[in-house]
């Protein structure tokens, strides 16, 4: 009995001790070639991982200013991706800022790429024209980046539809005109030639500086911008006369090269013991020889309309104006982006209608459009709203 307890014993501390054991694997000591082949193809793969990496180098297209044919920018990207490519077409408005790749193939030369919801709303929003230029901006640049033949946009598995078309078969390479085309517009349209000089008026309480064109090649169209600018400026203190206290105008050219210029007017006005305040904006195109309004910028006003409407991309330039209070008040007042656009279609001076007051105005700066909104006095009675648009 003794013996047999004891054994037993022995047994319950040699359990006991496995228990408590940790365990561990060891490889033997021949399969060491094993072992290095492993880590030789985890390395290889590390090399690979970082080689698919490596920048490349890409071609971006885009709507050319006038929104009549495709612009191109050559470019470089960390790794080529349709989340990279997708995150560069954003940022030159041929996709929203909110758009997503949500799925991506490539079989031979054909393409399938499917975008989120977001793109499709923004696709509605564009007329025939601008639709034209997202699907070619983003049909070019994946061909291009890709070396692929075509492709079919989807959203979220559906077929993707617009107020125009519904695309449910592959797209080809959108045509853009050629480079011989565009040397030879560009002859034809050379810019007018001009200089601007600083002009004042000084008139009892009125204090007033505007500018005017000078030795411009065509002297009717000179004629006809500068007394727009007179009449803006010197007109409505002439109307008012004695009625005011004090009447200030000063302006800045904000934009200025051989093809482009694009005026700020601010005013003040002192009257019945009120200050108010105003600006506005006018845009000249020394190539089309014309003055420019929001409506001539028409893939520009799809986009500004969009993010409106849809707390996109915008900034607010005043600075007792915070965005949120802006969002509040226009949520009430504008319904959607469409209505948006329709107010744009009244912005800006027609200069063969000046009597006709603006709803709003636009300018230049940096290449980027700047929309000035009339809003209630609560909200300082004018903002001015970087939109991030690139127009030039």
């Amino acid at each position: 009995m003794k013996k047999m307890m004891i054994l037993m014993s022995i047994l319950l501390l040699i359990m006991v001790g496995c228990e408590s054991r940790p365990i561990t694997s060891t490889v033997p000591a021949g399969d060491t070639a094993q072992k290095e082949q492993v880590q030789t193809e985890q390395s290889q793969e590390e090399i690979l991982q970082e080689e698919v990496a490596e920048p490349v180098n890409v071609v971006i297209y885009y709507s050319n200013i006038q929104a009549d044919g495709f612009a191109m920018k050559e470019m470089q990207i960390e790794s080529l991706t349709p989340e990279n490519l997708i995150d560069e077409l954003a940022k030159v408005n041929i996709v929203s800022i909110d758009t997503k790749v949500i799925g991506f193939s490539e079989t031979e030369q054909s393409l399938t790429l499917d975008l989120s919801k977001d793109f499709e709303q923004y696709l509605s929003m564009m007329g025939s024209s601008g639709e034209y230029m997202v699907l070619g901006g983003i049909v070019n640049t994946f061909l291009d980046a890709y070396d692929a033949k075509d492709i079919l946009i989807t959203v979220e598995g559906n077929v993707l539809e617009s107020g125009h078309a519904t695309y449910d078969k592959p797209l080809e390479f959108h045509v853009m005109a050629s480079a011989d085309e565009e040397t030879v517009s560009a002859e034809q349209k050379a810019p007018l030639k001009y200089r601007l000089k600083d002009e004042a008026y000084h008139h009892n309480d009125a204090e007033i500086y505007y500018p005017q064109f000078t030795e411009m090649t065509d002297g009717s169209i000179q004629d006809q911008w500068n007394a727009a600018i007179r009449q803006l400026t010197i007109g409505a203190a002439e109307d008012i006369s004695g009625e005011y206290k004090s009447y200030t105008v000063d302006y800045t050219i904000v934009t200025c090269d051989t093809e482009f210029v694009s005026i700020l007017f601010e005013k003040e006005v002192v009257l019945d013991g009120r200050v108010v305040k105003d600006m506005f904006a006018l845009n000249f195109d020394l190539v089309e020889c014309k003055n420019v309004r929001l409506s001539d910028w028409n893939k520009a006003i799809d986009t500004v309309a969009y993010n409106l409407a849809n707390q996109g991309y915008y900034k607010i330039l005043d600075d007792d104006v915070d965005r949120e209070t802006y969002d509040e008040h226009m949520k009430m007042t504008v319904s959607d982006a469409e209505e948006y656009k329709t107010q744009f279609a009244g912005y800006d001076y027609d200069l063969a209608d000046l009597e006709t007051e603006p709803l709003g105005t636009s300018y230049v700066k940096d290449g980027i459009l700047i929309i000035i909104m009339d809003v209630p006095d609560a909200l300082g009675g004018t903002l001015q709203i970087e939109t991030g648009v690139e127009v030039r």
